[in-house]
């Protein structure tokens, strides 16, 4: 069954759509995304999310530029458990390739939205076994 989000926040860089346990960012094509673009979708989840636990799905339809400096990377959220890139070009591809190095949570990448969205549900009911202490 499809999940529907919970909650949608369009701005005028990005569209945000809020589900249980992720969250999933879809750019809008051709903005250059600066580093308080990245801090106010941080800032979005801390506030969805609040300490509960959640995963991340970069949605890349479109052609957008972002920093890609190290420092760009330092400010990660302490409850993301997971991060999942959906790609549609190779260069789209390589350049998620070259963030894994600076992201400390899972990390994959996805031909297709529907398939990231499979894997954050595991990864999800991963964490929660995890809490349990199973």
């Amino acid at each position: 069954m499809m999940q529907l989000p919970i909650k949608i926040i369009e701005l005028d860089f990005v569209i945000v759509e809020f589900y249980e346990s992720y969250m999933i960012s879809t750019f809008i094509e051709g903005i250059v995304l600066p580093d308080a673009g990245v801090y106010k979708i941080q800032e979005l989840a801390a506030q969805f999310y609040g300490e509960n636990s959640f995963g991340y799905i970069s949605n890349r339809i479109n052609d957008y530029a972002r920093n890609l400096s190290p420092d760009s990377y330092n400010r990660q959220a302490p409850n993301l458990f997971a991060i999942a890139v959906v790609y549609k070009t190779e260069t789209t591809l390589q350049i998620a390739n070259f963030e894994k190095f600076f992201i400390k949570v899972p990390f994959k990448t996805f031909k297709s939205l529907n398939e990231a969205k499979a894997w954050m549900d595991e990864q999800g009911e991963i964490i929660k076994i995890k809490k349990a202490g199973l």
